[in-house]
């Protein structure tokens, strides 16, 4: 396998600060370290929804977060 395989993401794999990022929004973090671009990415991966202002993990993100526990 060449490394460049490696970084490229895949739909079920969710890389450490996309966890971290996932965990911050469930728990509510009022200092959250990643940009727009995080929410998005997660957002396009059906794992949180926006409402314009606030962000919320997706049955789909709560999921994948009980499962990891």
């Amino acid at each position: 396998m060449h490394v460049q395989h490696l970084q490229i993401a895949h739909p079920f794999v969710l890389s450490d600060p996309e966890w971290i990022a996932l965990e911050s929004i469930e728990e509510e973090t009022r200092h959250f370290i990643f940009d727009e671009t995080m929410l998005h990415s997660l957002q396009d991966r059906g794992l949180v929804e926006s409402d314009g202002t606030i962000w919320r993990v997706t049955q789909s993100g709560q999921k994948r977060l009980s499962n990891r526990d």
